[in-house]
């Protein structure tokens, strides 16, 4: 059985099929539906031209000039930012210091180690003013290395994560299988709970030091860039501070000693969350010698 025309005035039989449309025609609106595709192709290729030419006629060097000073331009900025930021944590540190030397003059419980300790960390910091006056805020910037391996991309096929896709680990550590290690990070180290020992790790993995822990017990840990601190929580052993070197770690003594099970930190206060169902979320203070300051009960926090 012949069909008819697709143009609906049209009562002749069709003769041909486009089979880009799926469409019958008769011979004469065949033509014209050719013709039609065929004229629409023109303006393609004329803004192809156009593009050519306006591509011809790039200034690459121009383009280059715009972008270096964006460049420069952020580059000095972010210079600027740097120096507030680090001149702020210097403020922040003697803040801190003054707080703690008025607390033991207050509490006439000075001892030797004391002394030593803040002796050296007020040595750090004007030997750290000192370079800032003589050099400027130096800003250590590694080289930016991409491992090809590291992230694979793909056009995504389904909204189902396929980890199949990933690409094999482009660094491991040994950790204990007796269960899952506590770990932190700041600009420069990696902190990793390897018991008995908290080890400190470079951006390449490496290990620099060991420091031995005997608190069997750390599920969580964190770091206070406005302490310049590890902060490290234990199960029924109080909540702990761990300067970036693993020289000292000092028990907060203002924050009772409780099942804890997770910490973090913005830049004036510290929250913590006990190991338990529906846990309450606590509060504490940097700027006055970490004191509790407000407490989230549940079902707020559920």
């Amino acid at each position: 059985m012949s069909l008819s025309c697709a143009i609906e005035a049209c009562k002749r039989k069709s003769r041909a099929l486009c089979h880009g449309c799926n469409t019958n025609f008769c011979p004469d609106h065949f033509k014209e539906h050719v013709d039609l595709i065929n004229s629409r192709m023109n303006p393609l290729a004329d803004e192809i031209n156009t593009l050519n030419n306006q591509l011809l006629l790039f200034d690459v060097d121009e383009v280059i000039d715009k972008c270096r000073q964006k460049l420069d331009k952020w580059r000095h900025e972010s210079h600027a930012i740097r120096c507030v930021e680090k001149v702020g944590e210097k403020r922040k540190q003697l803040h801190q210091l003054k707080l703690k030397i008025n607390e033991l003059i207050r509490e006439q419980d000075a001892t030797h180690d004391d002394i030593s300790s803040l002796k050296a960390t007020i040595n750090g910091i004007k030997r750290d003013v000192n370079q800032y006056e003589e050099n400027g805020v130096v800003v250590d910037v590694n080289p930016l290395i991409i491992n090809q391996d590291l992230v694979y991309i793909e056009q995504w096929t389904s909204n189902e994560f396929d980890i199949s896709t990933l690409a094999s680990s482009y660094r491991t550590i040994a950790c204990s299988k007796d269960n899952w290690p506590a770990m932190t990070s700041n600009n420069h180290f990696l902190l990793i709970d390897q018991y008995p020992n908290l080890c400190l790790y470079d951006e390449n993995l490496t290990l620099l030091k060991e420091y031995p822990c005997d608190y069997d017990k750390i599920p969580d840990m964190c770091w206070s860039s406005a302490l310049n601190n590890f902060i490290i929580i234990t199960e029924g052993h109080g909540v702990f501070l761990m300067n970036e070197n693993l020289t000292s770690l000092e028990c907060i003594q203002t924050i009772e000693k409780k099942p804890w099970l997770s910490c973090t930190c913005s830049d004036s206060t510290l929250f913590l969350t006990m190991n338990g169902s529906g846990s309450d979320i606590f509060q504490f203070n940097f700027l006055s010698s970490f004191q509790f300051m407000k407490q989230w009960k549940s079902p707020q926090t559920c």
